[in-house]
């Protein structure tokens, strides 16, 4: 693994323990350590997957001037061969300018499907003498002719460390920041219909949650869309969690990731709640780890309930990736302290933990 060392980063971070509970033995899941991302290491990339294959790219590491700063380049990856293949960075010339700063590098961005195209919206950039600024420009990219267009602008507040989903014939974008630290958060969300091919696309407003929330995650089982976890101002940790109705265009709340009823099913809910997690859709339960708690939680839509798993078993990190590619279930990249990484893991639910596999 290659761990590469960095400035201090201008930001608060927590950093925790690589380590497992006690009682890990009891728990399913296992951790599978995958072939490492190509690209620099890096923290709060953005991806998304069409058909068979995750885009992963963005980013904030260290480039060729040994700084660190936003990125432009982007990798998909083949989960049959384990494989990362470099495809057209992030801009119109689709040009990787290996961590030199241009007006198309960013980290926190957001990342879509809709159909047979990815979408990249939103996140941060410093090209302008170091000064951070968020984003607000969009991009769809063609895996067929390999490039990339830019569509229209988000309506929105600029933002970073938003989520993104693609759900149905739209993408949504919402909850984020202005910028990290700010305590400027944001709870709503905007939808995307790309329209005809060479047109910009255009953006609506859409129903928002009730609380402003950064890092937050989302993802998708079926018909329905779902966020979860977070912070809020300053650094409050989010309990509440919500699926879209897109029929009505309505975020309806589910039961709280915390202790918070009188019920028994949540009393063991000690570890869900966090922010800087990722998520990732395996046989239609949805998984939450890494961020601020290394601990592994199933999520079942049918009943309402996590299960709690083996707990992530690698470096503990903030701003790592998420995503479900032929079933299966990714995370890869991220920061710890200091320190950006460049690893891939798999998680498999179903069958007991084994150190040997790590």
């Amino acid at each position: 693994m290659r761990y590469l060392k960095v400035y201090f980063l201008a930001l608060t971070v927590i950093t925790l323990a690589s380590c497992t509970s006690s009682d890990d033995d009891e728990k399913l899941g296992n951790w599978i350590r995958k072939a490492e991302y190509n690209g620099n290491a890096r923290r709060k990339a953005a991806c998304f997957v069409i058909g068979d294959t995750a885009y992963v790219g963005t980013g904030q590491g260290t480039g060729s001037d040994n700084t660190p700063h936003g990125l432009n380049d982007f990798w998909k990856y083949d989960p049959v061969k384990d494989t990362w293949t470099t495809i057209a960075a992030l801009g119109p010339n689709g040009v990787d300018v290996n961590g030199i700063q241009n007006i198309y590098s960013r980290f926190g961005a957001s990342g879509f499907t809709v159909g047979s195209k990815g979408y990249i919206t939103t996140g941060y950039s410093n090209t302008n003498n170091n000064v951070f600024a968020p984003l607000k420009d969009t991009w769809e990219y063609d895996p067929a002719s390999n490039s990339w267009a830019q569509k229209a602008d988000f309506p929105g507040n600029a933002r970073l460390s938003a989520v993104g989903f693609g759900l149905g014939d739209y993408g949504y974008v919402g909850t984020g920041t202005a910028a990290e630290g700010s305590g400027t958060n944001y709870a709503d969300f905007y939808k995307f219909s790309p329209g005809a091919a060479g047109t910009p696309g255009t953006w609506s407003i859409a129903d928002g949650l009730k609380d402003k929330r950064t890092d937050a995650v989302a993802f998708v089982i079926k018909d329905s869309a779902y966020v979860v976890t977070g912070s809020g101002s300053g650094t409050s940790s989010i309990s509440r969690m919500y699926v879209y109705d897109a029929n009505n265009d309505q975020w309806l709340e589910r039961w709280q990731i915390t202790n918070s009823t009188d019920g028994s099913f949540d009393d063991d809910y000690t570890t869900i709640v966090r922010s800087g997690a990722v998520a990732f859709v395996i046989n239609n339960k949805a998984y939450l780890a890494t961020g601020t708690s290394s601990n592994t939680w199933e999520y079942n839509p049918i009943t309402g309930y996590w299960t709690e798993k083996t707990a992530f078993d690698a470096l503990s990190r903030n701003g790592a990736v998420g995503f479900s590619v032929k079933g299966r279930g990714f995370v890869a990249l991220g920061y710890s302290g200091s320190t950006f990484l460049d690893d891939l893991h798999e998680f498999d639910p179903t069958v007991e933990n084994s150190t040997n596999d790590n």
